[in-house]
């Protein structure tokens, strides 16, 4: 399957840069001599509900301008970003105010067409796998029902070990399979609610731990590691070696698997 959720354990945990920096990653691959597969050419990403903003979505804008691509016509199509809305909050509640409703078939709908002009479509979450699409319908039922494999950003900032854990339990409990876990490097220039700061104890800590549990309970899952990134353009374009490798193994994957458009 070419479509992979990106989803995060939480809200603000580099869901944005995990999914632009794959797709650099990818795009990199793509035109690299060492690629995985030589006929893959195209990835693009696609935002499940943005909210907090107007027209085009800020995490598209954001996946295009890391890529070192502009915006594609399939953007401004409204195909990469059904629903955009205005109050930052979670969808169920954005679409109320706005009184919008949203019909998950429309985003099927834009996430197959997509599908079929790219190998690769990487949808991103908002915010994390319980948030509600609707009244009715969490964001991870709407995965479930899709059969997407999951790619979950996770941090090393404190309390994510309870949070990756129990994100993995409901994947579990829904039967979804973890095809990666992203370990985004904490950011020392955001600070939580908490205001608790970056603890190097702390970061390396929840890394060993949560490698450990991989192995032992989902070994089939690639861990990978993302290199710090910062709001400067320079620091975007630092991809880490475990993004290039974990991009080449997910083509190579992809090219077993299907043909390559």
């Amino acid at each position: 399957m070419s479509i992979f959720f990106v989803s995060g354990i939480d809200t603000d945990i580099g869901k944005t840069y995990a999914t632009a920096t794959l797709a650099q990653s990818l795009l990199q691959q793509a035109s690299s001599n060492n690629a995985a597969n030589s006929d893959f050419k195209s990835v693009i990403t696609q935002k499940l509900v943005q909210t907090g903003c107007e027209d085009i979505a800020e995490d598209i804008i954001t996946h295009r301008a890391m890529m070192g691509i502009p915006l594609q016509e399939v953007d401004y199509q409204g195909l990469t970003c059904p629903y955009v809305f205005k109050k930052p909050a979670s969808p169920h509640l954005s679409s109320a105010l706005e009184d919008r409703l949203i019909e998950p078939e429309v985003i099927t709908q834009a996430t197959k067409q997509l599908s079929d002009s790219y190998d690769i479509v990487l949808l991103e979450g908002a915010g994390g796998l319980m948030v509600p699409l609707t009244e009715s319908l969490l964001t991870i039922d709407y995965v479930a029902s899709q059969g997407y494999p999951v790619i979950l950003v996770t941090s090393g900032r404190l309390g994510s070990i309870s949070h990756t854990l129990l994100s993995l339990e409901a994947l579990a409990k829904r039967q979804i399979p973890l095809h990666a876990v992203i370990y985004n490097q904490w950011q020392p220039n955001k600070y939580l609610a908490s205001e608790y700061e970056p603890d190097s104890d702390i970061i390396d800590d929840t890394q060993t731990y949560l490698q450990t549990y991989l192995k032992q309970h989902h070994p089939q899952t690639y861990w990978v590691n993302l290199a710090y990134v910062s709001d400067s353009a320079d620091d975007s374009l630092n991809v880490s070696s475990s993004m290039i490798k974990y991009a080449a193994k997910l083509i190579a994957e992809i090219a077993d698997t299907q043909e390559l458009k």
